[in-house]
């Protein structure tokens, strides 16, 4: 195991990467994960991948964090799951070989196998539950709290731990910076021994606020089977990583996997109401992501996506998003630097290799049409992740624990913006950002951004945190502005935290051959 560098060492790490994005441009050029380039490529309409590589864990879930760094964690280096022994930071300026990662001991005394996780409004990563080893057998859970801190690399266990045991929660960022948590099993079913006695599977449907200062706020007058406890209508679990937001009014968003919908308000101890209206049923193995303001992509049963409009005060406006071409059970969506969604992975038979796709689908949010894209070298199934890095590729890794491969890998995807239109499976020379904030604005607040070529387009997107098909932090936003066409540009942040969350922001430039820069990380609050 490699154990953390000094401080100083760290410190000077950071800052490297924060030089000039020209640097970061050499790195994603120039290093051993970028693809070798073909002639007559598809790469300008399909994509790429890049090399498969080594991970020194299955990377059940993965964190971005503000320094443009990833956490991730979930397996021993062997790929048993458990979380308790390690984590992993991968530096994706550093490339792919092994000097990029550094392997961590979690020193917690916790297990955040399959815990909730969101960011903090200054950066750091909360991580809610986990797994509890009890009547020598796992998967029950825990209600402790833990935080990551990547200005130390350290991950801490905080005093005040949660109401109730979650293991499988989903955490949501609240416009006021604090954090409600929702769903989570506590217990499971077990027959029992002559000397062990039996236990029976129970489930935490009471969501609790966590305030600023770490206290739990119990929501109790917002307790729910139906919408994140034992079951949902169709008989999917609801209590398995619940899909919310917060809707354009601050109240949440609930997407229930059996096509139910929910409105909840955290105020006091809480109050939830029910849509008259739903949706077709889907799976807790199927991605549902925000790709624009009150709007969501769900994947449902049977290859159908599904547009829900959350927008208005009313009932949500459910419309089609056309149809995929294959059904992906454990897929992942990801929300790329332009806004388009990009799915994949999964399998039409579930976590087996029979039905496993190795392309992969890119969604048109405009227009509304699938299109099929790069395949990937290995199959993504159970336990795999997806998440956009702040050079507009997306980090592919994991899957397995249980399933039919270990998958203590990671394959890059570089999206068809990246490369030259003509196809010479070229990358296209990207604009370098120049000058953007570099301490904290605030929202509706204008900014000005200068680049190194005249500026078409300039989009935002919230740094993620992605687990079991579900990156409940990402947000995209495109920022318009009457200057297109020049090098500087002045827009506005979006207009409040409903819509944009306090954290950390991805700004990305658009150069006038449709080519953005390496994202400039901004912080808004």
């Amino acid at each position: 195991m490699m154990f953390k560098r000094s401080l100083s060492a760290q410190r000077i790490r950071h800052l490297k990467y924060l030089l000039p994005s020209v640097l970061a441009l050499f790195f994603f050029l120039q290093g051993s994960n970028a693809p070798a380039v073909a002639a007559g490529s598809q790469a300008h309409l399909k994509g790429r991948f890049g090399l498969l590589h080594d991970w020194p864990v299955v990377p059940i879930a993965m964190m971005l964090m503000p320094d443009g760094r990833v956490i991730a964690y979930g397996t021993d280096t062997v790929g048993t799951q458990i979380g308790n022994l390690l984590y992993v930071i991968w530096d994706p300026s550093l490339g792919i070989e092994t000097n990029a990662f550094e392997t961590l001991p979690n020193t917690t005394l916790t297990d955040i196998y399959c815990a909730g996780q969101a960011h903090l409004p200054d950066g750091r990563g909360l991580f809610f539950g986990g797994d509890a080893f009890l009547n020598t057998k796992r998967q029950y859970a825990h209600n402790n709290v833990n935080i990551f801190d990547s200005s130390t690399d350290t991950l801490t266990h905080l005093p005040q731990n949660m109401t109730f045991k979650r293991w499988y929660a989903t955490a949501v960022t609240l416009p006021n910076g604090q954090h409600v948590v929702m769903g989570g099993r506590n217990s499971r079913d077990f027959p029992g021994t002559r000397t062990i006695p039996a236990t029976v599977a129970t489930y935490s449907p009471t969501p609790e606020v966590r305030a600023k200062n770490g206290l739990w706020r119990a929501l109790s007058s917002a307790t729910s089977d139906a919408a994140y406890g034992a079951l949902g209508g169709t008989g999917e679990e609801a209590w398995f990583y619940p899909r919310a937001w917060v809707n354009p009014q601050g109240k949440l968003f609930i997407l229930g996997h059996d096509g139910a919908m929910y409105k909840l308000n955290t105020s006091g101890t809480g109050t939830l109401s029910k849509y008259a209206s739903t949706i077709a049923p889907g799976l807790n193995s199927l991605p549902s992501i925000m790709y624009a303001p009150g709007r969501i992509l769900s994947i449902r049963d049977n290859r159908t996506a599904l547009v829900v409009n959350i927008s208005g005060n009313g009932e949500p406006a459910v419309t089609s998003g056309g149809t995929l071409a294959k059904n992906r059970q454990y897929s992942n969506a990801t929300v790329l630097a332009n806004g388009s969604v990009w799915v994949n992975g999964g399998s039409s038979t579930g976590n087996d290799l029979v039905g496993a796709a190795l392309d992969s689908e890119l969604w048109n949010p405009n227009t509304r049409v699938w299109k099929s894209t790069a395949k990937a070298a290995t199959p993504r199934l159970y336990h795999s992740t997806s998440l956009l890095l702040p050079d507009g590729s997306v980090i592919t890794g994991g899957g397995g624990t249980p399933g039919p491969l270990t998958q203590l890998n990671g394959q890059i995807y570089y999206p068809p913006y990246l490369f030259k239109k003509d196809g010479s499976g070229q990358f296209s020379p990207r604009p370098v950002i120049v000058d953007a904030p570099t301490t904290m604005i605030s929202w509706n607040q204008q900014f000005s951004i200068e680049a190194t070529e005249n500026i078409s387009r300039i989009t935002l997107v919230r740094i993620g945190a992605t687990t079991h098909a579900f990156n409940n932090e990402t947000r995209f936003f495109n920022l318009p502005t009457t200057q297109k066409g020049n090098r500087i540009v002045t827009v506005k942040t979006p207009a409040s935290a409903n819509a944009a969350p306090p954290g950390f922001y991805m700004l990305f430039v658009w150069n006038l051959n449709g080519t953005p820069s390496v994202a400039k990380i901004i912080q808004i609050g």
